[in-house]
């Protein structure tokens, strides 16, 4: 061991000898480069050349690095390890193996976040598809389940499924086709809804068929009823006629309308059974009454007479626009929460033109003036219908369908304003319809609040000639 360690330190000794020798005669070798002119030229050209590619290198290391921070952030380890600088400071070999190595790093890292791209595409395509797998999933350890009666069909998510129990909402206005798609799928079955009000949906093509119009269809009298019966009358009308007491049960306590409201209304509609639980209703500026009416048979026919936009036309009311409006512009201040309900949609555009001029812009109108199917469900402080008809023969047309004055006037919650021609709805040809405006007028005497649209336009101009 110790001739070893004798030999080893001779070694040493011989090296450090040669290298004294190396580093001497490069030390003369320079020196006579440079003392001679083409040597010297050289050696600058060279320790320029040097220079040049040291700031290439840490040019392209500068432009290489927001890629290497990206490849990094992307998960693609350091693209460069300890002691990988590219720098030359240990000499050109150096130098160049170590740009060599981290050039070598970076692309092989750039490969490696080429093909995780390729993969995460692939994962992508296929997420629709395995979304779609875990959502159906889901819905089979669901408890509650909310869908439309054609939605239980036609949602893939619930394809395959059946239900212990199905409740279907506003059944009154669904159709017996409609009607059959979730109680087929359902062990159980309630069915919620208020027959009085709103019946099923007919399009016109629909309507066309069920009374045999359609081209091809040769129907008798007897099947064009029965088919009128099935697509315009629900299943819980019928069901609610036939089936014993002991099947359905009756809600009797109605908390939106104020009582004087709902009174008429239990009595015109429900057989007089409807009791109510109301708080009541505050002091109006204008009415004495939360069931009011402003009569236009005050006004000479030319004035309050309707008009009919053509052959076919929708029907609209110039009068009882301006007055609805003139109404909102003073009273809505009082009703913040309010809507205007009309029967034809000719009218609710002539509406919101008249308001939108009245009250300064769409924004508070257009979501507060429609028909009565925009706001079957809805419920406002303030309701003003308008009846539009207007006529020398009482025609009144669909408002003979007593159903959807019902849903109109039960939306209020503090103040109904009807507004309407009572001479020409009086004196309707429809026996349904004129007996019910005999009763609400003899309402309206008692307890309610009638008054002429000659004195409300004199309130509302602030004359002296106001009653209040």
């Amino acid at each position: 061991m110790a001739a070893a360690d004798v030999r080893v330190d001779a070694a040493e000794r011989e090296l450090a000898a040669a290298r004294a020798e190396h580093d001497g005669m490069l030390e003369r070798v320079m020196v006579l480069v440079t003392r001679d002119s083409t040597g010297g030229r050289l050696l600058a050209e060279r320790e320029y050349a040097w220079g040049r590619r040291e700031r290439a290198l840490t040019q392209a290391m500068r432009t290489a690095e927001p890629l290497r921070a990206q490849l990094e952030l992307a998960g693609c380890g350091p693209v460069l390890p300890d002691g990988a600088t590219g720098s030359a400071a240990g000499g050109e070999a150096d130098g160049v193996a170590g740009w060599e190595q981290r050039e070598r790093i970076l692309l092989d890292a750039v490969e490696l976040a080429r093909t995780r791209a390729i993969l995460l595409d692939d994962w992508r395509d296929r997420i629709p598809t395995a979304d779609e797998e875990l959502k159906h999933e889901l819905v089979g350890y669901a408890d509650v389940i909310a869908a439309t009666c054609i939605g239980v069909s036609t949602k893939k998510l619930l394809s395959g499924l059946d239900f212990d129990f199905a409740i279907v909402d506003e059944a009154g206005q669904i159709a017996l086709p409609d009607l059959l798609v979730p109680l087929v799928r359902a062990r159980r079955a309630v069915l919620v809804g208020d027959h009085k009000q709103l019946p099923p949906y007919l399009d016109n093509d629909v309507a066309q068929w069920a009374q045999g119009l359609v081209p091809g269809t040769d129907l008798s009298a007897a099947a064009v009823a029965e088919t009128q019966d099935i697509v315009g009358r629900s299943e819980f009308e019928r069901l609610f006629e036939r089936i014993g007491a002991e099947h359905g049960v009756t809600l009797t306590t109605q908390r939106r309308m104020p009582a004087t409201v709902a009174t008429f209304i239990s009595r015109a509609f429900y057989g007089g059974v409807l009791a109510t639980d109301h708080p009541g209703t505050g002091p109006d500026p204008l009415f004495t009454s939360p069931l009011a009416f402003i009569d236009t048979s005050d006004r000479p026919p030319p004035q309050r007479s309707e008009t009919r936009a053509g052959a076919n036309g929708g029907i609209s009311n110039r009068l009882e626009a301006d007055l609805i409006a003139a109404l909102l512009a003073r009273y809505a201040g009082h009703h913040r929460d309010w809507a205007v309900i009309v029967p034809y949609r000719e009218q609710v555009q002539l509406l919101r033109r008249t308001l939108i001029r009245r009250l300064g812009g769409p924004g508070a109108v257009e979501d507060n003036v429609g028909t009565v199917d925009a706001f079957q469900g809805n419920e406002r402080d303030l309701i003003v219908y308008g009846f539009t008809r207007s006529n020398r023969d009482g025609t009144v047309g669909f408002l003979s369908e007593l159903r959807r004055l019902n849903v109109a006037m039960t939306r209020t919650r503090q103040q109904l304003v009807l507004v309407g021609d009572l001479d020409t709805l009086g004196r309707s040809r429809d026996d349904g319809f004129r007996d019910l405006v005999g009763e609400l007028r003899a309402t309206l005497s008692t307890v309610g609040d009638l008054r002429g649209s000659r004195e409300i336009e004199t309130w509302l101009h602030g004359a002296a000639g106001s009653t209040r």
